[in-house]
């Protein structure tokens, strides 16, 4: 029998995968349950594409033989190609115990801790394979790259030089290195680490706009200085303000800092606007040269924050769960303040251990823009029907991404609605820029059926948008719709909805997140929700950005209630939010109170 395997170990190594899984299989039919077939057997199925039959052959072989240190290899690698995490950290796990010395082994579970969002886990199985091999430079290099996102950029620092270090004729890690750099505001220093890294590769535009940030940086701590401005008692000549954000993204983050940025512009406020990559100018007039200021205001989430000398760091952010995580909590240490644009944000920090004194609320604006854009786009269902006949048409706007809760969204409308109802949802996902969009959003669809027992098609339809909208284009969407209706496992303020709401759309939102700072009973259909730990769509594996946290599940049997009341005719419907939203939220209040926090803490 043992001839027989070397033979069909022959044949996988001439690539004749086939007959070497046939050999292995022939094997098993005589002898079932040898680990070595199975293992063989694995190998050759993974690598003729058949990962599931793979995982299969090699969780049996591991099983009989716990200690198989190939089979648990092979094991490892598959099921890291089939991206089951927690399966394959539990795998690689084993197989450190069997080879404690073996840095490949720490290196491999390190990436894959850092899969999970574990990245203190990470960062301890990478920094044990450096120890076990500290020769190769990409040891040193992805140490740095976690230490950073983790948010010790001091380590992250030490890691990247040792990579240098080790290769210095690379040029990543050199840019890296900078980009560690200007997180601690050491602007010169960067500069001459992005020089080094052009050098050795003039092509690589990282590098190109580090350097262009450190002028930017530089340009605004001589103006502070030259001003007598800067933070500390001494009161400047000016009140400015340095903002860096995204200034060309159709992002959540970069809408809300061009709002911010037109509003404050319209209070004659000086300002300087820094780009989140460098070059970036802001488009409607120029506000790329220095203004005395005191601060800079990042409207950014924490890892993104770079600090510039001489002058304050603010962190404008916000967060969609119970509480940051705590890589959140390291990254924000260098902040002067935090600012957040609702009391659910807030407390996230405050229960991670942020200090509550330095946190500090500014709701953000809503936009009605009735005036903005072309009439309703003419959209037509999968039937042929035009959306504008339905009655009751129901919007929703989401990233693809498991927060949006569009699993929960496809069940509650599987069950609450009927191929005959006179009823329709507008489904605008992504931005038309994923790849994987369509296979990924087929195989949710899929699960939701078998999930439901009932097939999309025999509920009312649904019209699905995949493509990046303007502003106008987007406001034309919102007219098109009825009720704008929200799944969503936790939110940081939801543009989006509030947009619908000041627009007259009827919502419908989960009772939790930053919809509690602008809704209530009495202009929105709220559904309970309960905490839960976050996991993926039909699965028990977390959700990476939310490792270890916590977000709310919306109560289904309580969102398919109010969908059938709304579409059966028993819902006596609500007031508008409208008025509620347009005058309670507006931007000119948004950058008063901006302002405000700012003066207070002696910060413009």
């Amino acid at each position: 029998m043992t001839d027989r395997i070397e033979a069909a170990s022959r044949l996988y190594g001439a690539g004749r995968l086939t007959e070497a899984i046939d050999a292995c299989r022939a094997v098993l039919a005589a002898e079932p349950g040898r680990p070595d077939a199975l293992n063989l057997l694995g190998a050759a199925l993974f690598s003729s594409g058949q990962d599931g039959a793979a995982r299969d052959a090699l969780c049996d072989a591991v099983r009989i033989d716990p200690l198989h240190a190939v089979a648990l290899t092979n094991l490892g690698i598959v099921l890291h190609q089939r991206r089951e995490w927690p399966a394959a950290a539990g795998t690689l796990r084993r197989l450190a115990a069997l080879q404690p010395e073996s840095a490949t082994v720490h290196s491999r579970l390190g990436t894959v801790m850092q899969e999970t969002g574990d990245l203190d886990g990470a960062v301890r199985f990478l920094r044990r394979a450096a120890r076990l091999d500290p020769g190769p430079s990409v040891q040193w290099y992805n140490l740095g790259l976690v230490r950073v996102l983790a948010g010790d950029v001091v380590a992250a620092g030490q890691s990247l030089r040792r990579a240098i270090g080790c290769a210095p004729e690379g040029a990543l890690p050199y840019v890296q290195l900078g980009e560690t750099l200007l997180r601690l505001g050491r602007v010169d220093e960067a500069a001459g680490v992005f020089r080094r890294a052009l050098r050795l590769d003039p092509t690589i535009p990282e590098a190109a706009n580090g350097l262009a940030r450190c002028g930017r940086y530089r340009a605004a701590a001589a103006a502070a200085h030259a001003s007598g401005s800067g933070p500390g008692p001494q009161k400047g000549l000016h009140k400015g303000l340095v903002v860096r954000g995204a200034l060309e993204s159709a992002t959540g983050y970069g809408y809300f800092c061009q709002r911010f940025i037109r509003t404050l512009r319209k209070r004659a406020v000086p300002l300087q606007a820094i780009g989140i990559i460098g070059p970036e100018s802001w488009r409607d007039e120029d506000l790329d040269p220095p203004v005395p200021a005191r601060a800079v205001v990042n409207f950014l989430i924490p890892l993104a924050v770079e600090r510039v000398p001489g002058l304050a760091t603010v962190t404008f952010s916000m967060f969609e769960g119970t509480r940051i995580p705590p890589a959140w909590r390291r990254q924000c240490e260098h902040s002067d303040l935090v600012i957040v644009p609702t009391e659910s944000s807030r407390t996230a920090w405050a229960a991670q251990g942020y200090p509550e004194d330095r946190l500090r609320v500014c709701p953000l604006g809503v936009d009605p823009e009735e005036s903005d854009g072309g009439p309703a786009p003419t959209l037509v269902d999968p039937r042929g029907q035009r959306v504008s006949s339905y009655r009751h048409r129901f919007l929703n706007v989401s990233d693809f991404i498991p927060r949006k809760n569009i699993d929960g969204l496809l069940r509650v409308w599987l069950r609450s609605t009927a191929r005959t109802d006179d009823a329709v949802l507008i489904l605008k996902l992504g931005k038309g820029n994923s790849p994987t969009f369509a296979a990924e959003l087929g195989e949710l669809v899929r699960r939701t059926e078998a999930a439901i027992g009932k097939r999309m098609a025999d509920a009312a339809p649904v019209v699905l948008i995949n493509q990046l909208l303007s502003d106008a284009d987007m406001a034309g969407l919102i007219r098109a719709a009825t009720h704008y209706w929200s799944m969503s496992h936790g939110e940081g303020w939801d543009l989006p909805l509030s947009k619908a709401g000041a627009m007259g759309l009827g919502l419908i939102a989960p009772r939790h997140s930053a919809y509690m700072d602008y809704l209530d009973d009495r202009v929105a259909r709220l559904i309970p929700s309960a905490v839960r730990p976050a996991r993926l769509p039909y699965s028990d594996q977390p959700y990476a950005p939310f490792h270890g946290l916590d977000w709310w599940d919306p109560d289904e049997d309580a969102a398919a209630d109010i969908l059938t009341a709304i579409i059966r005719g028993g819902d006596a419907g609500l007031p508008s939010a409208r008025d509620h939203l347009v005058h309670g939220f507006t931007w000119a209040s948004a950058a008063d109170r901006l302002l405000t926090i700012l003066d207070d803490a002696g910060l413009r």
